[in-house]
C-alpha cells in the first residue's frame, strides 16, 4: 500500500470520525502492573443464568490476573468454570468484530459481493485497517477475513453499510443510515443470543462509553462465533494474500500473537478468536483446544499494557492443563 494513501485514509479518518474513542478506554486499569486475583465459577457468586449453565459446571481454576475483567467458559458443556469481574461493564473495542460478523451472516450471504464507499470515512481516529479504498468491491466473507485478521475497521464499516443497506431495502441511503440500520440489527441479534446487559453502537468496536457489554454477553456472543464455519476459518489463519472481488490485492495478517509461531506467545492449540485494543485497555477473547479434546474460551479483557493480555490467557492455558 502506497504511504501517501494510507497518510491520506488515516487524514480523512480523523476529519470524519463521528465516534468518542476516547471514551472507551476509561475502564482500563491504571498505577503500577498488578494482578486480580480471580474466582472459580463455583465461588464467585456467578449468575448461573448466563449464557447457559444448567449443564454441570466442571471443577472451576483460580488464576491471579492482570487483566481486571475474566472468564472461562467450557463450549462443549456450555458452563462457567471462571469468571471474575471487577466492573459491571466492560469495553469490547474490536471484539466486537465477532458480533458484527455474525449479524451480517445472519443478513447476507457469504459471497454477496459489496462495494465500497464513503462509510469508509466514517472511522474514528487511529482505526485499525484492511487498506481497503472506496471503488473495491469484496465478498462479505471476504470483509469478515479484513475484520478477523488484521482487525480492519474500514472492512467492518463498509461489512456494516452493505448490510444495512440490504436490512433497509435501500441502496441509496447514505452510509451513516447504513451503519446505523446495521447497529440496531446488532443488538437485536444480541438479544437473540440471551444479551442482556450490552449496549453495541459501532461494528468495529472504536467508540464512546455508551457501547459496552458484559462478561456474560461476551461469553455468549463468542460461543456463537466459535460455531460458526466462516468465523472459524479466518480467525485461525496467520495470514493471506487477498484477491478482492474486483481484482485488487492485498496482504492481511492476524493480529493474533498466539498464532504467530516467532512469538513467545505462540500455542498450536489456539484457535482465535479475536484481538481488540484501545488507549489502556486492551482485551483477548481466545477460542483454547485442549490436547485431550476440551474445548474452552477465555476472555480477558481491561489489560493496560498489551501484552499482559496475553500473559494472562498463557496462565489460565496452564492451569487448564494442570487440573
Amino acid at each position: 500500500m502506497n504511504k501517501r494513501i494510507y497518510l491520506k485514509i488515516s487524514a480523512l479518518a480523523a476529519a470524519f470520525s463521528v465516534l468518542l474513542a476516547s471514551g472507551c478506554g476509561g475502564n482500563a486499569a491504571s498505577g503500577e502492573k498488578h494482578r486480580h486475583s480471580t474466582q472459580s465459577a463455583e465461588s464467585s457468586g456467578f449468575d448461573s443464568t448466563a449464557p447457559d449453565t444448567s449443564a454441570p459446571s466442571q471443577k472451576g481454576i483460580s488464576v491471579s490476573t492482570y487483566s481486571p475483567d475474566v472468564f472461562v467458559y467450557d463450549a462443549d458443556t456450555d458452563a462457567f468454570i471462571m469468571r471474575s469481574g471487577l466492573s459491571e461493564r466492560i469495553y469490547p473495542a474490536s471484539t466486537t468484530k465477532l458480533l458484527t460478523a455474525l449479524t451480517a451472516l445472519s443478513v447476507l450471504e457469504p459471497d454477496t459481493v459489496i462495494t465500497a464507499g464513503d462509510e469508509i470515512y466514517l472511522m474514528g481516529e487511529g482505526s485499525s485497517i484492511a487498506y481497503i479504498l472506496p471503488g473495491h468491491e469484496l465478498t462479505a466473507e471476504m470483509l469478515i477475513e479484513g475484520m478477523l485478521l488484521p482487525s480492519g475497521n474500514d472492512a467492518a464499516y463498509v461489512l456494516a453499510a452493505g448490510a444495512g443497506r440490504a436490512l433497509a431495502g435501500d441502496e441509496s441511503i447514505t452510509p451513516e443510515a447504513a451503519v446505523r440500520r446495521f447497529t440496531e440489527e446488532m443488538n437485536s441479534y444480541a438479544a437473540s443470543l440471551g444479551c442482556m446487559d450490552s449496549n453495541f453502537t459501532a461494528p468495529d468496536g472504536l467508540c464512546g462509553s455508551e457501547h459496552y457489554s458484559t462478561l456474560e454477553d461476551m461469553a455468549k456472543i463468542s460461543a456463537a462465533a466459535a460455531k460458526n464455519e466462516i468465523i472459524l476459518k479466518y480467525a485461525r489463519l496467520v495470514f493471506d494474500d487477498v484477491v478482492y472481488a474486483s481484482g485488487h490485492t492485498n496482504h492481511w495478517e492476524n493480529s493474533n500473537k498466539q498464532l504467530h509461531g516467532d512469538s513467545e506467545f505462540y500455542n498450536p492449540n489456539v484457535i482465535g478468536l479475536k484481538t481488540g485494543s484501545l488507549t489502556d485497555n486492551y482485551c483477548l477473547i481466545t477460542l483454547y483446544d485442549e490436547p485431550d479434546g476440551d474445548l474452552y474460551i477465555i476472555g480477558v479483557f481491561g489489560s493496560k499494557h498489551e501484552d499482559d493480555r496475553y500473559v494472562d490467557t498463557r496462565e489460565i492455558i496452564k492451569a487448564l492443563e494442570a487440573r
